[in-house]
């Protein structure tokens, strides 16, 4: 007898276990516990119980109810119809029609489905509902909405222990903070973070943002974008864009990477409409509002046009700040320095300001030129040369020049629309005025001034290249 107890004993284990999967699946077996009327059948070769009337099913701490339900014993699965209510804790399922699987636990629900838990209230045409992992897959109108926001879509993954959403087809999220369009949001409401993508849009107290895809972080009010970026400020009509894009909505900060550019929108858009281009740009939207651009900067505004390599935009004061190798165009008019201010209040140019900059290791002389609109004169270009150039405009139109330190001049003379020689002028300070034409009216030099007069016949065997001239003709153009 011991040697038969000792023979088998390795089998003992595999008993209680094949037991214990017996007793476990039998765990798992859907357990009908209540129905006014009961009816039995076979279905290809399956046992199937009819309930009606007040019918209720069990499975763990699963409770079902519903008005009338089909049992399929075999394989475990119920069809329930009319007034379906299905509990777990507290969650409640609702719904007119369901397939509920019981090996899986998992309810498939058509003809609209609402799921409710103390966290959001979800709503769909359609929907599947797993109970092991508690998980939502909802489609067709679907709308989640939660104390802290409100989503709707056209798809949806909702994670219940997480409270985290997955949405797809015009899906918009609104929270306290913004609201986010896009085709494709994933938002993960615990860390305040929304992933979008495909036609974002982000709405927010002073913004809009339109992208191809953008992170947006709620706690912060912090934004990013990249992609075909578009900034519109709702306080001062400006739109910026860029590739990639940094938006700070507390501090009305934004950072833009690639492709800059900035179009303060004016009534006028065809001509008073400011242009800003740059590789990168920062967006200061607090008083005072001003803009920095950086990297191949290029800037438009009316016959006003200039280049650099920084510039910053003074909103509220309309004046450009430029420096790095900046170059400016009025006009006909072009000039270049170290640094150039331009003023340009009520839409038009006011003043302009060059400054030599003797602290810069290659520090250069301000430098002003100007071509003759006549194409028989086309090659003379008037030059003007010092350490710092003012220039005073009026209705856009040039009214003044005054050069300071190591000034010199050469300007070309006309006499009834035809060639008449030139002026060569030097000293520490040239006042420079014109006429409504804006052709030179009056010269006024002082301490120690040299002038001399080249005839027209003379003109070919004199130099009348200041050093330093250069026509740049790279002027910016509208994107």
């Amino acid at each position: 007898m011991k040697k038969i107890f000792s023979k088998y004993a390795f089998l003992i284990p595999v008993f209680f276990f094949l037991i214990g999967m017996q007793y476990s699946f039998a765990q798992d077996k859907i357990e009908l516990k209540n129905a006014d009327q009961l009816t039995g059948s076979v279905v290809d070769g399956e046992n199937v119980r009819i309930a009606n009337g007040n019918v209720e099913f069990v499975q763990g701490n699963v409770k079902v109810f519903c008005s009338s339900a089909t049992q399929f014993i075999t394989t475990n699965r119920v069809e329930l119809r009319g007034n379906v209510r299905i509990y777990q804790d507290t969650l409640t399922l609702l719904t007119s029609k369901a397939n509920y699987f019981g090996n899986d636990r998992r309810a498939i629900c058509e003809g609209g489905v609402t799921l409710k838990d103390p966290n959001a209230t979800i709503r769909a045409d359609y929907g599947i509902y797993s109970f092991n992992e508690s998980k939502a897959v909802f489609k067709g109108d679907v709308i989640i909405v939660n104390p802290g926001y409100r989503i709707t879509s056209n798809e949806l993954t909702y994670m219940r222990n997480t409270e985290d959403s997955f949405a797809e087809g015009n899906v918009v999220v609104t929270t306290d903070s913004a609201v986010i369009k896009a085709d494709k949001i994933d938002f993960y409401k615990t860390a305040g973070r929304t992933f979008a993508a495909g036609n974002v849009t982000v709405e927010s107290d002073s913004t809009v943002i339109t992208s191809d895809t953008a992170t947006n972080y709620s706690y912060e009010r912090k934004s990013i974008a990249s992609g075909n970026v578009k900034i519109v400020s709702l306080n001062n009509n400006s739109v910026i864009y860029g590739d990639y894009i940094e938006n700070y909505e507390k501090e009305n900060f934004t950072i833009l990477k690639k492709n800059a550019k900035l179009v303060q929108v004016e009534q006028n858009e065809n001509s008073d409409t400011l242009y800003i281009y740059s590789d990168s740009m920062k967006a200061y939207r607090n008083k005072p509002d001003f803009y920095i651009a950086e990297g191949n900067v290029g800037i438009i505004r009316n016959e006003f046009s200039a280049k650099c390599g920084k510039g910053i935009f003074y909103r509220e004061e309309e004046t450009v700040s430029l420096s790095e190798e900046p170059v400016v165009w009025q006009d006909q008019l072009q000039l270049k320095g170290d640094s150039i201010y331009a003023e340009l209040p009520g839409k038009k140019l006011s003043r302009i300001y060059s400054i030599k900059l003797n602290r810069l290791p290659e520090s250069v002389s301000s430098f002003a030129v100007s071509a003759n609109k006549d194409e028989y004169f086309s090659d003379r270009y008037d030059q003007i040369k010092g350490d710092n150039i003012t220039m005073i405009f009026n209705e856009n139109k040039i009214n003044e020049i005054e050069v300071v330190n190591n000034s010199v001049s050469v300007y070309f003379v006309y006499e009834d629309n035809k060639a008449n020689g030139a002026n060569r002028i030097e000293g520490s300070r040239i006042n420079i005025y014109f006429d409504s034409e804006e052709k030179i009216s009056k010269i006024k030099i002082e301490s120690d001034p040299v002038g001399k007069y080249i005839p027209e016949k003379l003109i070919s065997s004199e130099s009348l290249v200041l050093p330093g001239f250069e026509i740049i003709k790279d002027k910016p153009e509208r994107k």
